[in-house]
């Protein structure tokens, strides 16, 4: 009996271990990258996995290594065709990566672009480069995938130089293409070294069309300046202004062109990657995130476009340039899948697969990722999307916020279903969560109109007794004189100094000539109420931040900081008021500095009678009445400045003259001042870290 006991306990215990191991969950290993997508301020944010790197094939199935490859193409059987640069030949592999054909080593020498379309394999191969009568060349072969071997599947088509053209010829241009797209009708598009005038567009005959897709010259204000000062002045050389060449172009099957140059980028925002039609147009934002050293772009099934990095970050947009996913990174020479040493080329196949070249001498790999049911809901959502099938696409939206219920762009989605299913107060929800400002104007117009034509004579009966209570209190008003009470009462109130100061500052308004010469001659009003009034333009500032409609309102109330705000709003006013009177000062004005500070204080007064206008009627218009947001505030500081201008003459008895040449210093002045305390902020802050780092290094010692 003991022994069965043992027995019964033994097989009681691997039962309950097994089941532990299978109800366990399966702890894998994290990622070498992190995944990131855009927020509403345009600041990345980490979101779920997209991608998973699955695997790298450093060695090919015939036992060859890739040497330095710099392009590849994927076609629609996910046939691979590499460009490897180092072995001067052509690689085909199949949906496996297994080694199909191998090419071209008798011919190139320094293949950097591929491109296939109906089998029609295009090479761009540049040539030795090292005299001008050394040119390259465009290699054309034919893939049949339905033969055997190698010398009856893979038949030399033609061989393209120097395209013809008398353009060309005068221009002393010397044929090295880096990379080559080709449309359906064989036009080819290609990326010439040293061409600054855009994608050379050749028909299939090999005659030069047009130049294709240019950048724009950049010039800064100070160049232009310098062009205006030196533009007849032939002992001074000005720098040359060129656009950036474009680096690499491919296409999609909406005759959509995608072209990638690599230029110096502030904050990573800019025009590096653009989405361009046979006329040039470009429809991505020239402010979208990108990186300055893209090196290869490819258009997905679903209207997105992916990019890469020569650091090895990808990238993947949607149709209207947004980021939708950043990941990978820069390796550091081990084998790390999802890192890269020195990418050069993107593709991916039918199943959303994404490959990635890896040129570095020490890596030549071939990196695969595989998108995640993460992915995989997001790309069904934007198929949908893009089909404009928004009604159904909103469970599929909904899906998605199960990943991740931060995405901007699922709230959108969700939105636009709602929206054409007219189901407007749900859709106005989904795009304030969005912070989609457009959509919410058209949905915020849909509700106005219904409850517009749902309540048309309530309106007019509302305006009708509006008017006659006013016409009522008139006319009683003339018998009874019930209205003096009030008069009466605000006089008692104006006995009292502060609120009898702050009634004059309105005075500015109507009369800035009168109030300038009572503050300065009969002490009208104080500093006090000056700095009243800043506070009250503050308390302002921030009602309009919380109260402005959603639709015209771009400050996130969440995210305010009232100090920087404070900062904001009254740091300018405090130094105009201190440069305009420095620099009266020195053009013998005869305002003090009190008068400065409370006549300047006075233009200001338009912000109480027009702001708060503004403000209300923003929560009930959309965009189609923006002008009227607009007007108001132009009206509002003209009207400030036209006051400011006529305070400044006034209280330092200057000629109009006078007062521009004063008010243009005033404004040099600013920067002045302003360039100063930034010196004065920076040498602090190093100072303080120098403190700190000594009394760390102590402690530390100790």
């Amino acid at each position: 009996m003991n022994h069965k006991k043992y027995v019964l306990l033994l097989l009681l215990t691997f039962i309950i271990f097994g089941a532990i191991t299978f109800l366990s969950p399966t702890v894998e290993a994290a990622s070498a990258y992190k995944t990131y997508t855009v927020d509403r301020n345009h600041q990345l944010s980490e979101t779920n996995e997209a991608y998973e790197a699955v695997y790298m094939v450093r060695t090919l199935s015939d036992g060859s290594k890739l040497n330095g490859a710099k392009d590849m193409f994927i076609d629609s059987d996910d046939y691979m065709y590499i460009a490897d640069t180092g072995n001067k030949r052509v690689v085909i592999l199949d949906s496996d990566l297994q080694v199909v054909y191998t090419f071209g080593s008798d011919l190139l020498i320094k293949p950097l672009g591929i491109f296939v379309v109906e089998d029609y394999i295009y090479v761009a191969d540049y040539g030795v480069g090292q005299a001008n009568t050394d040119i390259g060349s465009i290699y054309i072969w034919h893939f049949d995938k339905s033969k055997d071997t190698l010398e009856e599947a893979i038949e030399l088509v033609d061989v393209l130089s120097t395209p013809s053209s008398p353009i060309l010829e005068t221009d002393g241009f010397i044929f090295r293409p880096l990379k080559i797209a080709v449309d359906q009708n064989f036009t080819m598009y290609v990326i010439n070294e040293g061409t600054t005038s855009g994608v050379l567009m050749i028909n299939a005959s090999n005659r030069f069309i047009d130049y294709f897709a240019s950048n724009n010259i950049d010039i800064t204000l100070w160049e232009r300046i310098q062009r205006i000062i030196y533009a007849n002045n032939d002992n001074v050389y000005l720098t040359k202004n060129i656009p950036a060449p474009v680096t690499n172009i491919t296409l999609d099957n909406k005759g959509y062109f995608y072209t990638v140059t690599q230029k110096p980028l502030d904050s990573a925002l800019g025009d590096n990657l653009k989405k361009v039609n046979i006329g040039g147009t470009n429809y991505f934002s020239e402010e979208m995130f990108v990186y300055a050293d893209i090196v290869d772009a490819w258009a997905g099934d679903v209207g997105n476009i992916y990019t890469v990095t020569s650091a090895g970050f990808l990238a993947e947009y949607d149709s209207q340039g947004n980021l939708l996913f950043l990941w990978g990174g820069k390796g550091t020479g081990n084998d790390k899948l999802g890192l890269f040493l020195s990418a050069s080329s993107i593709a991916t196949d039918s199943n959303n697969n994404i490959y990635v070249l890896d040129d570095h001498t020490s890596r030549n790999s071939i990196q695969v990722f595989r998108e995640t049911p993460f992915a995989f809901q997001v790309h069904e959502a934007l198929d949908l999307f893009n089909q404009a099938r928004y009604v159904e696409s909103i469970e599929v939206w909904q899906e998605v916020l199960r990943y991740n219920s931060m995405l901007d762009m699922a709230y959108r989605g969700i939105g636009l279903g709602y929206l054409m299913n007219e189901e407007y107060e749900l859709a106005l929800e989904q795009f304030k969560i969005a912070y989609d400002q457009a959509d919410y104007s058209e949905a915020y117009w849909e509700i106005r109109n219904l409850w517009m034509t749902q309540n048309v004579s309530m309106l007019l009966y509302v305006v009708l007794g509006l008017a006659a209570v006013l016409i009522t209190v008139n006319l009683t008003n003339k018998k009874y004189h019930y209205l003096t009470h009030v008069g009466e009462t605000i006089g008692q109130v104006k006995k009292y100094r502060i609120p009898r100061e702050i009634s004059f500052m309105f005075r500015f308004i109507k009369h800035p000539a009168d109030a300038c010469y009572e503050v300065k001659a009969k002490k009208k009003a104080s500093f006090l109420t000056a700095w009243i009034i800043l506070g009250g333009l503050f308390v302002l500032h921030i009602l309009a931040i919380l109260f402005t409609g959603f639709i015209f309102n771009n400050v996130i109330p969440e995210e305010t900081i009232l100090f920087k705000e404070s900062l904001t709003l009254l740091l300018p006013i405090l130094i105009f008021i201190i440069a305009n009177y420095l620099m009266s000062s020195l053009m013998e004005g005869e305002g003090t500095f009190k008068a400065t500070f409370i006549n300047t204080v006075g233009a200001l007064m338009p912000v109480f009678i027009i702001y708060p206008f503004v403000i209300i009627i923003s929560n009930f218009i959309t965009l189609n009445e923006a002008f009227l947001f607009s007007m108001g505030n132009v009206v509002m500081l003209a009207w400030v400045g036209i006051l400011l201008f006529f305070n400044i003459k006034e209280t330092h008895n200057y000629s109009v003259g006078q007062t521009i040449v004063n008010f243009i210093l005033t404004i040099l002045m600013m920067v002045i001042i302003i360039v100063v305390l930034i010196m004065v902020y920076l040498m602090v802050i190093q100072v303080t870290n120098f403190v700190t780092d000594i009394i760390k290094e102590v402690i530390l010692r100790e």
